[in-house]
């Protein structure tokens, strides 16, 4: 019984599955794992940011920082460019013209009322001196309703020329006259001189050719 004893013991003593042969295979194995990982950086408490990170913190945000800053140079920039729109369809410029301004012919008629006096433009101002007389209670209450009825005629008169001009040039130019033109003529003419948008481009008794 003393020798069986002695050979439990020194089975019990010995290590089982092999555990001390597999020990130093596993610290060879951590050994390979840190050499291929390379050194530590250290010092940086924090992991190194993806490519995508990186571009995402340039990205500007949408909402600018200083709001009152950024609507005031908004405004500063409409108002700029209202000023040249305005600038450049006073002095005719085609990429500010609106759609009823648009066109070869437009700029023929605007140039053919532009070069002759015509009765209309006086019509308003007239209109409003006729109507001074007749709140005032004497006799130029007649004279001024007659001088008013005059200038209706005369204005009448020398739109139904200004409108049989305005077809002849257009035709003699350009070959025929697109719809509107006339409309367009007649309601150019009943604007006063400097009150006209575009611009005159020509003076009085210089006839477009």
């Amino acid at each position: 019984m003393i020798g069986r004893r002695s050979k439990e013991a020194q089975t019990t003593d010995e290590p089982v599955g092999g555990s001390t042969a597999a020990a130093p295979e596993a610290e060879q194995t951590e050994h390979d794992e840190a050499r291929h990982r390379g050194p530590k950086t250290e010092g940086k408490g924090r992991p190194t940011p993806s490519r995508r990170q990186q571009e995402a913190a340039r990205v500007r945000p949408l909402v600018p920082e200083d709001r009152k800053a950024a609507k005031q140079a908004d405004r500063a920039a409409r108002r700029e460019q209202r000023l040249t729109a305005q600038q450049g369809m006073a002095a005719g410029d085609r990429r500010y013209l609106p759609a009823r301004d648009q066109g070869e012919q437009k700029a023929f008629v605007r140039d053919f009322v532009d070069s002759r006096w015509n009765v209309a433009e006086f019509l308003m101002p007239i209109a409003l001196i006729a109507l001074v007389f007749l709140l005032i209670p004497s006799g130029l209450q007649q004279i001024g309703v007659a001088v008013f009825y005059a200038l209706i005629a005369m204005a009448v008169l020398d739109s139904i020329l200004l409108v049989i001009g305005v077809r002849r040039g257009l035709n003699r130019k350009f070959g025929s006259r697109e719809s509107g033109t006339s409309f367009y003529a007649v309601t150019r003419a009943m604007n006063l001189r400097s009150t006209r948008m575009p611009r005159p481009q020509v003076k009085r008794g210089q006839r477009p050719s």
